[in-house]
């Protein structure tokens, strides 16, 4: 942590004040206050006179959705997770009145408590973090604002670098001194808890965009977005005159696109993107409904560019976007290289290591920063690096009698000169005393001397002799273990080198001389084993080496000597030599560095999920000249937990704001995911049938059954009419128990048939509403925690399934009531989202009355279904019927609504059906 850190938790000072500065000047009434912001926010417009204009129009909707967040979960902070403070101590940045930082050390939470705080969650302080402070575990938002202790927040800015005890560096809101206790100590005597609110990395990171110089240079790409493009981007005098594009597709990269196969919308998408002037800014549009192989088109993309050596940044809203990125360019890039993982240098992908779970990716660990870092500071190291290595192992090939007796002086082994000189003072003396007095000749040396008169000595010199040789190596062991060490060193920093190296910094020509030599060294090594304790002390070093000596010596001279390794920080090495930079839009900001080399092309995928505000940061990276957008207005937008935000338009996109300005878009229209009978209704409705079905996708093998029946084909509305709506946990969301219970006996068949077939199938179960998805969770959660990973359940929520898929798809709907009211069920984005996940079989479950009455999409989807002949009513099944009338009555039991009904029930009847019904719940379950 540096000194000039600010309360803004950045490096940076700010003129204006920083966002933590406004998060904390909120006391407990104004964080509870939904109406705080309300008539401060203003609708963000579609177009804009000028980039401050632009900057500062989403400067209030931030601050609103930065005070909802905050304010929800205050009032659920119950269930917040939290951790207890030890000890607190003055940081050396604290300074008064407002540079409150304090170093505090957190209790870990072993497995003998973590029962006890089951319902909490465990909580590891990260940086970004805002935390309130307790002296109680809060079960009410009144635990933090008690008399004598009132609302406290602190914000946690990170570990010092250079502190290694586990400390964390806070800001805090005010005092702490006076909050926990008279006289303040390090070590606290009473009970302090950090409770988590929230984290604000990325708001922050947004604030700090917004508030950038709005005349900078590197506001061209954004000056370009402002307005209409009235050309897209065409019609460059300059090319008009008979200047050359240099971004027109090279021989390598149309080979390479050849060989993924792309379709044609593909084809013309990447075109359209390198296939552009040098003269103009310009941003670009790919359109990519679900299952168009979006992904793969955007790696072709970049790929494209890596080999055409265009400085690049790639950026997802999210880590699981940008791994999904960063595997497939990592596959094309991995599968073009012709000796192992020479070229992946020229890529990084960045991010925070505990968040993105590169382990989960095979394979991307040589491209993850933390990774490249920690493997080239091995390298680099002065003391065992690649010069150090590289030294001694030509020493070794050169003068093998010279390093072994460099080996025997570290191993302290003494001549007899020597020895006698530390051991026979005596003999010493006596020798001094037998030379001449006047300076006169003396032919006895003292070795002769020693000889002569001390026998003794000389004993006890071989007896210390044969004790150190007892222990020592002979130069044969000597010269086959420094051997193998020094191949097993290289080895590993050649490859280190030829990996995490920018092909600018290693020629291919020096590769392929580390592959020669790496053999060689192997074969050296092979000779050595064999010819051990055959070579004498006469026998001179091609007896040890072999004829392969003046080779592998003359090719570590040349590596030596062309391989040149930079000085200075290794993470900016890294990040300045790069072609492909991977990260997050908010972790662009990293790239923020003075001397950083410019970024030429910003690419940004799932860009109709990124709030348009937080592009702002990477689009104003120096040097952008390019901005290639790909994504799907007609899905999910960003998330935004302000309804005050929301209609601000604080969610949308860049890319949506585009289209809705007329901008060009370049579609994607084949789809490779979803059965014809799955995608029919989607492409219809959400893209006026534009996309059509790729020949996989009409093969007769995709035709899959899973179940028996007409109701379980590929594409089905099973309508539950006894479904009953309620209110979920908290009360703000809604469940249908009924159908989770049909859903429910629908996994058990699909299990039953799993494991009589043994056929892999991995099911995914979405709700709209949050209650539901719980609900369903608890009850499936016998086959969702199933090891067998050819038979997986997934519950999500639309939202938490953006971007998946699965071979079977199961839609609870919820809805169920007679006024045809489904609230946010009407969304056509998140119906788009929801049907559009299956590969081979789509399962809606509904209250058809309820969907049709709705006047919304279901309406349409379900009117369809009947066209279709895929309509089914649940009372057609059998074990529906029995689960459906289960739950009915359980819930009646519940709610106490039909005590006659139970009376009806005969308890003498053994019949399944009766037996069923007055099962315990739980058994059932």
């Amino acid at each position: 942590m540096d000194n000039n850190i600010t309360r803004n938790g950045t490096e940076e000072d700010d003129d204006q004040a920083s966002l933590l500065d406004i998060v904390f000047s909120w006391n407990l009434k104004d964080a509870l206050n939904e109406d705080l912001y309300k008539h401060k926010v203003q609708k963000i417009p579609e177009t804009f006179g000028s980039p401050s204009e632009y900057l500062n129009s989403f400067i209030s909707p931030l601050i609103e959705e930065t005070h909802s967040d905050l304010c929800q979960n205050l009032k659920g902070i119950s269930r917040a997770p939290f951790c207890q403070i030890l000890t607190v101590e003055r940081s050396k940045f604290f300074k008064l009145p407002k540079d409150l930082f304090y170093l505090i050390s957190v209790k870990k939470i072993t497995d003998e408590v973590e029962d006890e705080v089951e319902n909490f969650g465990k909580y590891d302080p990260q940086p970004g973090d805002l935390f309130a402070l307790a002296d109680v575990r809060p079960k009410n938002i009144g635990d933090l604002n008690r008399p004598k202790r009132y609302y406290h927040i602190a914000y946690v800015c990170g570990a010092p670098k250079d502190s290694d005890t586990g400390e964390i560096l806070i800001l805090s809101s005010k005092s702490m001194e006076d909050d926990i206790e008279p006289g303040f100590r390090r070590h606290i005597t009473q009970e302090l808890y950090a409770i988590r609110l929230l984290n604000l990395t990325t708001n922050i990171r947004i604030w700090k965009a917004l508030h950038s110089p709005s005349d900078s240079e590197n506001m061209k790409l954004i000056k370009q977005v402002l307005q209409p493009d009235l050309n897209g981007g065409e019609n460059c005098p300059k090319c008009l005159c008979g200047v050359e594009d240099e971004l027109l597709l090279s021989i390598t990269g149309r080979t390479i696109l050849r060989s993924q196969n792309l379709n044609q919308s593909q084809e013309d998408a990447i075109s359209s993107c390198v296939n552009i002037c040098d003269h103009k800014v310009i941003t670009k549009l790919i359109w990519g409904p679900p299952g168009t192989g979006k992904t793969k088109t955007v790696a072709c993309l970049l790929f494209h560019l890596l080999e055409s050596k265009h400085r690049t940044l790639a950026c997802a809203p999210t880590n699981t976007a940008v791994l999904e990125v960063a595997g497939r360019l990592h596959g094309l890039v991995n599968g073009s290289l012709g000796y192992e993982t020479y070229g992946l240098g020229d890529m990084v992908l960045l991010g925070n290591k505990a968040r993105m779970k590169v382990d989960s990716y095979p394979g991307l660990e040589n491209v993850f920063l933390d990774y490249r870092v920690k493997n080239l500071v091995k390298c680099f190291s002065p003391l065992s690096g690649w010069n150090h290595n590289m030294e001694s192992m030509i020493r070794l090939l050169e003068n093998p009698k010279e390093e072994y007796s460099l080996y025997e002086k570290d191993m302290g082994l003494m001549s007899l000169e020597d020895f006698a000189m530390q051991n026979g003072s005596g003999v010493r003396n006596a020798y001094r005393a037998s030379m001449p007095v006047n300076g006169g000749d003396c032919s006895m040396t003292f070795m002769d001397y020693l000889k002569k008169k001390s026998k003794d000595i000389i004993e006890k010199f071989f007896s210390y002799r044969d004790d150190k040789k007892k222990i020592m190596m002979t130069m044969e062991q000597f010269v086959k273990q420094r051997f193998g060490e020094l191949t097993k060193n290289l080895k590993f920093l050649m490859q280190t080198l030829y990996t995490h190296l920018p092909k600018s910094f290693i020629s291919l020509e020096d590769v392929k001389k580390m592959f020669v030599v790496m053999d060689l060294l192997s074969s050296v090594e092979v000779r050595l084993m064999a010819c051990l304790g055959d070579c004498g002390e006469g026998k001179s070093v091609t007896h040890y080496f072999g004829s392969s000596r003046e080779k592998v010596l003359s090719i570590l001279s040349s590596l030596l000597k062309s391989i040149s390794l930079p000085k200075g920080g290794i993470e900016k090495f890294c990040l300045l030599n790069a072609r492909i930079i991977l990260c997050t839009a908010s972790g662009s900001i990293n790239l923020y560095t003075e001397g950083m080399t410019p970024i030429r092309f910003l690419v940004i995928d799932e860009a109709a999920q990124l709030k348009e505000c937080e592009s702002a940061i990477p689009l104003q990276l120096p040097g952008l000249q390019r901005c290639i957008l790909i994504g799907d207005e007609k899905q999910l937008p960003a998330l935004v937990k302000s309804k005050i935000a929301e209609k601000a338009e604080f969610g949308r996109s860049l890319f949506e704001r585009l289209v809705l300005l007329g901008y060009k878009k370049h579609m994607l229209n084949v789809q490779y995911r979803m059965h014809p009978s799955i995608s029919l209704f989607p492409c219809k409705e959400f893209y006026d049938g534009k996309i059509s079905d790729a020949p996989n996708v009409l093969e007769r093998s995709y035709n899959k059954r899973f179940l028996d029946g007409e109701m379980y084909g590929s594409f089905s509305f099973i309508n539950i009419a006894k479904g009953k709506e309620q209110f979920g946990r908290g009360g703000f969301s809604s469940k249908n128990v009924v159908e989770s219970a049909a859903i429910v006996e629908i996994i058990g068949s699909l299990k039953k048939e799993f494991m009589r077939s043994r056929k892999n199938v991995s099911i995914g179960i979405i709700s709209p509403y949050n209650a539901q998805v719980y609900e369903i969770q608890e009850k499936v959660k016998q086959y969702s925690s199933v090891s067998d990973p050819n038979f997986s359940v997934s519950v999500r929520s639309v939202d938490g399934f953006q971007g998946g898929e699965e071979d079977i798809i199961i839609i609870s709907t919820v809805r169920s009531n007679g006024s045809g009211k489904v609230g946010f069920l009407s969304n056509k984005q998140r119906a788009n989202v929801a049907l559009t996940r299956a590969r081979y079989c789509l399962w809606i479950l509904g209250n058809a009355a309820t969907l049709v009455n709705s006047d919304c999409v279901w309406k349409k989807l379900v009117l369809d279904a009947k066209k279709r002949d895929c309509f089914h009513n649940a009372d057609d099944d059998k074990k529906l019927v029995r689960a459906i009338e289960l739950a009915v009555f359980e819930l009646e039991l519940l709610e106490g609504s039909d005590q006659s009904r139970f009376k009806k029930i005969n308890l003498d009847d053994k019949s399944e059906t009766a037996t069923t019904l007055c099962r315990p719940r739980k058994s059932r379950w």
